[in-house]
């Protein structure tokens, strides 16, 4: 299936169901090239259990395909991570803003369109969460073309390369920062 057919895409919440499809995508060689997250329940819990739970700012859902589970992205306010606002900052990007992280889990969905297109319609739902937020900010290592690629496609803008101050391991390493401003700021 190429993004060009008529799927329906939808975003739902992360809910404690999606732990073992969360923990196939994670481990699969596709993503954890990129994602350097520990994909056992335990961990799963520990990193996504609050999220549910609704004790953390982050916002996490499963992207569905033609109601298929197909990857996971999540939203966040920068400002209720200060430490990765700084980091950030340093980049040149707006404090104020919110960041985005994306996975595809399904690998024969990778390089047919979809990146860009659930990007950007994550990007427009995040305009309707956050009207005062005048920009969406992601990283992305250097090496990781794809995501770059689907990025651009999106309408991003690489605003910065260098070495992140992030304990995340996947952050390791050299980094683009992209940013996507609000069609209306």
């Amino acid at each position: 299936m190429t993004a060009e057919q008529d799927a329906d895409l939808s975003f739902r919440p992360l809910r404690r169901e999606d732990f073992s499809d969360l923990s196939e995508w994670l481990s699969a060689p596709h993503v954890q090239k990129w994602w350097r997250e520990e994909f056992d329940t335990g961990s799963l819990e520990a990193r996504y259990g609050p999220v549910i739970d609704a004790s953390d700012g982050t916002e996490c859902f499963v992207v569905e395909l033609d109601g298929v589970a197909s990857g996971f992205i999540q939203r966040y306010r920068l400002a209720d991570n200060p430490g990765w606002q700084r980091t950030l900052a340093e980049a040149g990007t707006p404090d104020d803003g919110a960041g985005i992280d994306f996975l595809i889990g399904i690998e024969s969905l990778i390089g047919v369109g979809w990146g860009p297109r659930i990007i950007d319609r994550f990007v427009e739902s995040t305009w309707v969460r956050y009207p005062d937020i005048p920009a969406i900010v992601v990283n992305v290592s250097t090496e990781n073309h794809r995501s770059g690629r689907a990025l651009a496609k999106a309408g991003f803008t690489l605003v910065w390369t260098g070495v992140l101050d992030s304990d995340d391991p996947s952050d390791a390493g050299l980094n683009h920062v992209y940013v996507r401003s609000r069609p209306d700021k």
